[in-house]
């Protein structure tokens, strides 16, 4: 019988997938009940009497306290069974007596995983046996023994399956004829309380900014701003000169830097269309600085024919119209800026 229910609270050790491990410097209470069973050779009962009833229920309110993750402490106070025996001792005819006591002992522990673990006790049991044939108590210290597994319910509860064993409960068997040894298997609960407050939240600095140069090119189609050969900007320039002021504040850049520069077609001299192109820019530099762009950081330059974009595309049209339709996308003001953003990442 000892071996089979030692290997019961050995087998429930090791099936508890969500086992509870003793947590550094927390306390608990629980509560338990189960099965008691009263055992010894026959030289525990004197010659007259013998068993009759060995097996009851018990139950037991505890409390301990786990020092480490590795050790702890435990008391309790149990009810652990009504039994009975048959037969005589000194003419007196033997019945009924019931076992409670107080326990005391040290539980080592040992992880398994992360959060499980598996346990022994090891200490006394203080028993006090009220013996109906005799109508009187009698107390006796003796070794206790146990072993099992706390299984968790969450983070304030556990579940316990536990074997304890209870040496010689009685201190001799001539006092009431019996002196047998006890052992049980109980199921309990525990409530855990203290250990280690949360780990708080990592501070996470804010991250600094990071600059960004900016650089961009805007091109405008001349047609868009002037008529034909004009340096005066059209209704239509004047709404796409404040267009584009409005993209440039919305980049809400610091060190603004605007630089407006003018371009024209081969079309005519080259004298004229340098005058035109710088006179355009600074139209257009004007416009900027009347739509509120800061005068120092802008500033205008013309290019005249210097610079075309298309190329060699238009060289064999002869006849002026579509030769003018052609060049079209030389005759241009292209308006760079430049500035410094500072980018805060959000991730």
């Amino acid at each position: 019988m000892k071996k089979s229910l030692l290997a019961v609270a050995v087998l429930g050790a090791f099936i508890g997938g969500n086992a509870f491990a003793a947590e550094e410097n927390t306390g608990y209470i629980g509560v338990k009940g189960g099965w008691s069973h009263v055992m010894g050779h026959q030289s525990r009962w004197v010659d007259t009497a013998d068993r009759k009833t060995s097996n009851d229920f018990d139950a037991g309110l505890y409390a301990g306290y786990n020092f480490t993750n590795f050790l702890g402490i435990e008391a309790g106070y149990d009810y652990l069974g009504k039994f009975a025996n048959k037969g005589y001792n000194d003419s007196k005819k033997l019945g009924d007596y019931y076992v409670h006591g107080a326990e005391a002992a040290i539980v080592p522990s040992y992880p398994i995983t992360k959060d499980s673990d598996v346990f022994v006790k090891l200490g006394a049991l203080f028993a006090t046996v009220k013996d109906d044939a005799y109508g009187k108590n009698a107390f006796h210290t003796s070794p206790l023994v146990g072993a099992g597994t706390r299984i968790g319910l969450g983070d304030d509860f556990t579940l316990r399956l536990e074997y304890l064993y209870a040496h010689k409960f009685m201190d001799s068997a001539a006092k009431f004829g019996y002196a047998p040894n006890l052992q049980n298997v109980n199921l309990g609960l525990e409530w855990k309380f203290g250990g280690a407050a949360p780990a708080p939240a990592p501070v996470v600095a804010p991250k600094a900014p990071e600059t960004v140069v900016i650089n961009e090119t805007i091109s405008l189609d001349a047609a868009t701003l002037f008529d034909f050969g004009s340096s005066s900007l059209s209704a239509n320039g004047k709404n796409r000169i404040a267009t584009e002021t409005q993209k440039i504040r919305e980049n809400d850049l610091k060190d603004v830097s605007i630089r407006v520069e003018g371009h024209t077609d081969r079309i005519g001299s080259e004298a004229a269309n340098m005058k035109l192109s710088k006179k355009r820019a600074e139209t257009v530099v004007e416009e900027f600085i009347a739509n509120g762009v800061d005068q120092s950081a802008i500033s205008a330059e013309g290019y005249g024919e210097s610079r075309p974009v298309t190329g060699t595309e238009c060289d064999n049209i002869k006849n002026r119209k579509k030769l003018i339709e052609c060049l079209a996308p030389d005759r241009r003001v292209e308006v760079k800026f430049s500035g410094v953003k500072q980018v805060i990442e959000t991730k």
